[in-house]
């Protein structure tokens, strides 16, 4: 992951702020769930996400703070609804609109944030935990003795936030308590201070799709338009 000089930081900030006083929200999509088919998503009967396949993680897009109608359906086939609800969004808040679960009872797990890192001095690591079968978590720290990372673990349907130094990442996700049988290692990322990253356990252990999708967090202006 690439370092972001610091003027783009103060820029991304002064937009956000700007955005915020505008009455903006920010949303993302995740797909999480390994049994559904590449979706579409419609906000207020536009699309604004299309053909998202398993294990996609949209960047935040800026969107209206106040109600909106979403609907999640089949890639292609408006009338194969899988999720029908309606949203409240609040000016100046971060949403991570996950699909989770399976087909057969999909639906969405909302998380929130008021705002993305800043500290220069330390990385932001979000962990959720979108596995339905999957146990409580923690991570090891594999290059630090395999000192776990999360106090309390995470548990599924549930965001586990810490603030850590710069690094190269290369973590051990074990069930809480123990330090076997490694579930997944995830390893080759590094993370920089003043930026704020994810870590999303997706898919099922028991349909053997369990995996780990790490993203930095962004903020693309309209990404959430029409598609």
């Amino acid at each position: 992951m690439k370092k972001v000089a610091i003027a783009a930081m103060s820029l991304t900030a002064a937009l956000i702020s700007t955005a915020s006083a505008q009455g903006t929200a920010y949303v993302r999509v995740v797909h999480a769930v390994s049994d559904a088919p590449n979706v579409d998503v419609y906000v207020d009967g536009t699309r604004t996400v299309a053909n998202a396949p398993f294990k996609a993680v949209t960047t935040y897009g800026n969107v209206p703070a106040g109600k909106h109608n979403v609907v999640i359906t089949a890639a292609g086939n408006k009338n194969a609804v899988v999720f029908k609800g309606d949203v409240d969004l609040t000016a100046g808040t971060y949403y991570t609109v996950a699909a989770v679960g399976y087909l057969k009872n999909i639906k969405p797990k909302i998380f929130t944030a008021t705002s993305m890192n800043m500290d220069k001095g330390k990385a932001q690591v979000n962990v959720y935990h979108l596995a339905p079968d999957g146990p409580r978590v923690q991570a090891l720290a594999v290059d630090m003795n395999n000192a776990g990372v999360l106090p309390m673990g995470v548990a599924y349907g549930n965001k586990a936030t810490v603030n850590v130094n710069p690094m190269g990442v290369n973590l051990d996700i074990v069930p809480f308590g123990k330090t076997t049988p490694v579930v997944k290692n995830l390893s080759g990322i590094n993370v920089a201070g003043g930026k704020s990253y994810s870590v999303f356990a997706v898919g099922t252990l028991g349909g053997k799709t369990f995996d780990l999708v790490a993203t930095e967090d962004k903020l693309v202006a309209d990404s959430m338009m029409k598609k």
